[in-house]
């Protein structure tokens, strides 16, 4: 090589090295940016009477995709259940989760499934139900867990392993505590009339004290955390929270939030089985989780429920490949009765990215946004 061809050579390193090192501008996309007369169409649409998007929320707290983010749910979606729970105070989640109340009219609900002696806890959840003591599990004055030591011990001595020994003495702690619980409350009025005339709107009730605590440990949570209101996840499964004693929860809560409260705009929301008899008036919407379902008329017109109180979900998490039955579900509206209260998503925020043929790949939410629009033609999302 002779020099010239040296000289160029290092030349041409040089500049290589300093356009590796130069910073340049890059040529990204902006956020589209909404003006204020957008959100105030947005919100007055929100508060307008129509079939509504009611969406599970969970999975956020990962910061760097939209996908489990507060900002990239869609516009047009109407409740938010907090189903990861509450976002911590200082955090990006709870930062947007507001925002998007505040821009979007986006209601945003606390969410658990109410059971008393026997308890189901899912990770991320602040607290569970508050009960007295003695609903931890008792029966003729055996503890909970000298119930399940009890119950332990005679299991490894019969010749189980220590996973099947712990799974038996946990469900029989627990069915002590059921038991007790359920002794306690035949033996106790669930409502005592303190004044007034039984059905009367002035008449005064005392309420037990497993009632109180409960639906108030539900208040502290919706009043700390500045809530829309909240989705009881109704799923006694043999729990003492069930039949007379349910409609006895569902009536202190109503104090507070559902129709007929003095706060009416407060969403006072069952989701699951169906809520008991006589107390339709106090709910805002009764939730079923109708996965993997198709909906026809013979879903309506259910005896003390307006149509407009129902709504139908599909099961994202598991039917996130190609929205299940969202869509039927979504565009479906009864032929008498009036409209459906609306859709909704269980683990929404997995359709995100889909996957099919039948959505827009290239749109996050494809099978969400297009229910909405199918439910409320020309909705802009």
């Amino acid at each position: 090589m002779n020099k010239s061809s040296i000289l160029l050579a290092v030349a041409l390193v040089c500049g290589a090295a300093f356009s590796c090192t130069k910073p340049e501008a890059l040529n990204l996309q902006p956020a589209y940016q909404y003006t204020d007369a957008y959100y105030e169409a947005l919100r007055a649409y929100k508060k307008s009477d129509h079939s509504i998007c009611y969406l599970w929320f969970a999975d956020y707290g990962v910061p760097t995709s939209p996908a489990y983010r507060f900002a990239g749910i869609p516009d047009s979606v109407d409740v938010v259940s907090l189903w990861g729970g509450i976002p911590k105070e200082g955090t990006l989640d709870r930062k947007e989760m507001y925002e998007m109340r505040e821009k979007k009219g986006t209601k945003i609900v606390g969410v658990k499934i109410i059971r008393l002696a026997h308890t189901t806890y899912l990770p991320g959840w602040a607290r569970d139900i508050e009960i007295p003591t003695y609903m931890n599990g008792y029966e003729d004055n055996v503890g909970y867990l000298q119930t399940y030591e009890t119950v332990y011990a005679e299991r490894i001595a019969a010749g189980d392993n220590e996973t099947v020994a712990a799974a038996a003495a946990e469900s029989a702690a627990h069915l002590a505590g059921t038991k007790a619980l359920i002794a306690d409350m035949h033996a106790n009025p669930s409502r005592v009339l303190v004044s007034g005339t039984e059905g009367e709107a002035d008449a005064v009730y005392e309420y037990p004290e497993w009632c109180v605590l409960a639906a108030e440990s539900i208040m502290d949570e919706v009043r700390e955390h500045d809530l829309d209101g909240y989705d009881l996840d109704f799923e006694p499964e043999g729990d003492a929270l069930d039949g007379e004693r349910m409609k006895t929860f569902l009536q202190y809560l109503s104090q507070y939030m559902g129709p007929a409260s003095p706060n009416p705009e407060m969403i006072l929301a069952v989701d699951g089985s169906q809520p008991p008899t006589g107390t339709e008036h106090l709910c805002t919407y009764w939730i079923a989780q109708s996965y993997g379902q198709t909906l026809s008329d013979s879903r309506f017109n259910r005896p003390g429920w307006k149509n407009s109180q129902l709504i139908f979900t599909e099961n994202i998490g598991d039917y996130w490949d190609d929205g299940g039955n969202m869509i039927q579900q979504a565009s479906f509206q009864p032929s008498t009765g009036g409209r459906k209260g609306g859709f909704g998503a269980f683990h929404g925020q997995r359709d995100y990215n889909t996957t099919d043929s039948g959505a827009d790949k290239d749109t996050p939410y494809g099978h969400l946004r297009r229910a909405i629009q199918l439910q409320n033609p020309a909705v802009k999302n």
